[in-house]
């Protein structure tokens, strides 16, 4: 029998989200929302189990309101038949000090509670020493084991990975756990916590790898079966796409491939804009990216939030420097594209100019554009123009050249924008 099971991680529940006060009430609210959808979905599709791989909360402490909201959901699952074992994240670590343990729920290695208590379907792994679970079907038949340890502080330096041991057994082996592995996609942006490699997973022939910690799902190992389920929500403008989970079968003796479902309610949307319309009117600039926007959502119905970076030359530069229009551009776009909130970036943008004029004006800047073409040709007026600084790691005077002029690549380009960007603010 194969083991079905949705694999989750990162709910940060009772995260203190940023932005506008209506996008983190609709952002706090869509956590919450995730997690009974993906509930629904479990019960519905009626899944052995739901494996949750760290963080269920944001904080070492969580409100009252969501410690007795998150019960409720676990009974929802354990009263239909659904197992849920989850291990504590660095977010909510299970040692004695922290909440996790004062929850209410089975912790790894107590007793099992009476067979017609709700909690028997339910485990959190806090101990950094594996522990297995064996899960049952509805009907009392086992159909996996399930291994896992959880970080009992906030800040867990060892590799718990490495503590996993080999496990013989007819029924698929599931490992579950918070940490960040060498080498996987996004990884560096997260704390080395509980780190480990490939060849943790490697040695040990699980059927899956259920991970979390780092917030961008898919493969974490290359040619095996360990997944991270990315977060459930996604957080801010940097976690774009839809948010979910995995969905797992699981046979004994066979890598199990994962199939993604999306649960989040809200999603982040990033747009780049270039080729902007040199117009000095708001609302044809407007119009184009309400357009543009569009066309890149068509046919998506789901709420989203959009952060929208301006760059090159627009007549529109000076005046969208000003915080109050930017923000009176901001809510436009929003109230036309039906976006929550939209956050716009105009590091980039500058006001439009003439590269020749501005190289044959007598002027600081034009100055310093010859100097630059000047010294792409004379390695003596390099080194003079060059700072002390840049010189003294190098001995061999043609390397130094070498560097210098790798240095001035771009520069004259950056220049005018920089000058530009000036006159514009």
């Amino acid at each position: 029998m194969a083991f079905r099971f949705l694999h989750l991680a990162d709910l940060h529940l009772d995260t203190a989200f940023g932005g506008l006060p209506e996008t983190r009430d609709r952002l706090r609210a869509a956590t919450f929302e995730a997690f009974e959808r993906a509930v629904d979905f479990a019960i519905d599709q009626r899944l052995h189990a739901v494996l949750a791989a760290g963080d269920l909360y944001d904080d070492t402490e969580l409100s009252i309101k969501t410690e007795i909201w998150l019960r409720d959901q676990l009974r929802r699952l354990a009263d239909a038949g659904v197992w849920f074992l989850a291990c504590c994240g660095n977010h909510d670590p299970g040692g004695a000090k922290y909440r996790a343990p004062h929850l209410g729920i089975t912790l790894d290695g107590a007793a099992d509670p009476a067979p017609d208590d709700w909690r028997r379907r339910v485990r959190l792994f806090r101990s950094p020493t594996p522990r297995a679970v064996e899960v049952f079907d509805r009907d009392g038949t086992p159909v996996a084991v399930v291994i896992g340890a959880g970080h009992p502080a906030a800040a867990e330096e060892r590799n718990l990975a490495a503590e996993f041991k080999r496990h013989e057994s007819p029924l698929p082996v599931v490992g579950l756990l918070h940490t960040q592995v060498e080498g996987a996609r996004a990884a560096e942006a997260h704390d080395r916590y509980a780190p480990s490699t490939a060849a943790d997973y490697e040695r040990l022939g699980y059927s899956y790898w259920a991970l979390g910690h780092v917030h961008v799902r898919g493969r974490a190992v290359a040619g095996q079966p360990v997944f991270y389920a990315g977060n459930l929500q996604g957080r801010n403008p940097r976690e774009t796409g839809a948010k979910g989970g995995y969905v797992v079968e699981a046979v004994a003796g066979a890598p199990a491939e994962p199939e993604f479902v999306p649960f989040a309610p809200v999603r982040w949307e990033r747009f780049e804009f270039s080729d902007l319309p040199q117009s000095d009117s708001a609302t044809v600039l407007l119009d184009q990216l309400v357009d543009r926007i569009a066309a890149a959502r068509a046919g998506a119905d789901d709420a989203f939030a959009l952060r929208c970076s301006l760059r090159g030359p627009s007549p529109l530069a000076r005046r969208l420097r000003s915080a109050e229009a930017r923000g009176d551009f901001e809510r436009a776009l929003a109230d036309r594209t039906g976006a929550i909130e939209v956050q716009l970036r105009i590091d980039g943008l500058t006001l439009p100019f003439d590269r020749e004029v501005l190289r044959e004006a007598p002027t600081v800047v034009a100055t310093a554009l010859e100097l630059i073409a000047a010294a792409r040709h004379d390695a003596k007026l390099l080194g003079a123009l060059a700072p002390p600084e840049l010189l003294v790691h190098f001995d061999d005077p043609e390397a130094r050249t070498a560097h210098l002029a790798e240095l001035l690549d771009g520069l004259d380009e950056e220049l005018i924008h920089r000058s530009v960007a000036e006159r514009g603010a």
